[in-house]
């Protein structure tokens, strides 16, 4: 299964961390690994932790959705993930994830790479921000700011190796045409309005029902889509009581919208399905337990603005979990020592249950 890799993974980090359980380090246990000349402190790995803890949850919220008979939601550390004990699994992720740490250091330094002035300020100002928003519950659960640090400095030395491998002149640079080709196949450009139906029934729901028929029959015979859906939205704030002066004013790209697979779990799964499976410029109507949805596919390349706003989030989409197969090849090389008395102590379930 594989480990969140992002700026979202630090964020996720450093809010759950708040919600442990108060520790205070002693001298052994306030080094969580060594490798070569480096040693890093404890609460690094009581950062990942957080992480690999908040991803476990989110993969157990998944399986609920999926078969609810799947998940103990009464005990959560009763649960289970790759055939391991949910305590196991995210020891064993985040020991990973300090392997990954060293694997990162160790290509950063072999490179030649260095932080320019550039970079160690927008580190700072990263680290400063984190620091200041909880001060107070990172010191008590022993995670200081150079751990923060350290975090923040990994994340940067991963893009600069990323970059030089699949960025612009990398040894194995992505081209444009392929980086479309998978902008395309993997993003959803829609433009949609929700038609919410939830206890509704008689003649209020089959009311419902004719708005979108008629809107879509509309559509379909040529009108502008797009209008149609601000007609949608105002006739139905006119039902709900909302005075005509106070009907909101808007844009025309205030409806639309791009589906990636980070951002699929936002959306109604069956919209998300009929989103991959319409052709551009097909519209339809989706319906779910809880809402009719008016829908149209756009053409993924007809806003090349977006698609150059957004490359380097795309081509780390397209080539992050080849980039994190390489990093895990690149510790199998190191010797990397763990402190096990402190990965005893900081057991998931110790801090977190």
């Amino acid at each position: 299964m594989k480990r969140l890799k992002s700026a979202l993974a630090l964020v996720l980090a450093l809010m759950m961390v708040l919600a442990l359980g108060g520790c205070t380090l002693n001298s052994g246990t306030n080094w969580i690994a060594k490798s070569g000349d480096t040693t890093l402190p404890a609460g690094l790995y009581i950062l990942n932790l957080s992480n690999n803890y908040s991803y476990a949850v989110s993969v157990l919220q998944q399986m609920y959705a999926e078969d609810a008979a799947s998940v103990d939601t009464g005990d959560v550390w009763k649960n289970s993930l790759d055939g391991k004990a949910l305590n196991d699994w995210i020891t064993d992720e985040t020991k990973d994830s300090i392997k990954d740490y060293f694997a990162v250091l160790n290509q950063f330094n072999e490179l030649g790479f260095t932080f320019d002035e550039a970079d160690e300020a927008l580190i700072t100002q990263e680290v400063e921000n984190y620091w200041s928003q909880g001060k107070d519950s990172y010191e008590e659960t022993g995670v200081s700011k150079d751990s923060i640090r350290l975090q923040v400095e990994s994340r940067y030395r991963s893009r600069k190796i990323f970059d030089s491998i699949y960025g612009k002149g990398g040894e194995k640079e992505v081209s444009d045409a392929e980086l479309k080709s998978y902008y395309a196949e993997n993003y959803q450009h829609i433009q949609y309005v929700s038609i919410s139906i939830k206890d509704l029934e008689g003649d209020d729901l089959q009311k419902r029902k004719d708005l979108a028929n008629e809107m879509i029959t509309r559509a379909r015979a040529g009108e502008d889509f797009v209008s149609l859906l601000k007609e949608t939205e105002r006739t139905l704030s006119l039902e709900s009581g909302t005075a005509e002066a106070d009907l909101p004013t808007r844009e025309d790209d205030y409806f639309d919208y791009t589906i990636s697979a980070s951002s699929e779990s936002y959306y109604p799964a069956a919209m998300v399905t009929a989103a991959k499976e319409m052709a551009t410029d097909e519209m339809r109507v989706v319906t779910t337990d809880e809402a009719l949805i008016l829908i149209k596919k756009l053409d993924p390349m007809a806003d090349e603005k977006n698609f150059e706003e957004n490359r380097e989030s795309i081509l780390s989409a397209a080539k992050n979990d080849e980039f994190l197969e390489a990093v895990s090849q690149w510790g199998e090389s190191l010797e990397i020592t763990f402190n096990n008395s402190a990965v005893k102590r900081y057991a998931a379930k110790k801090m977190l249950g």
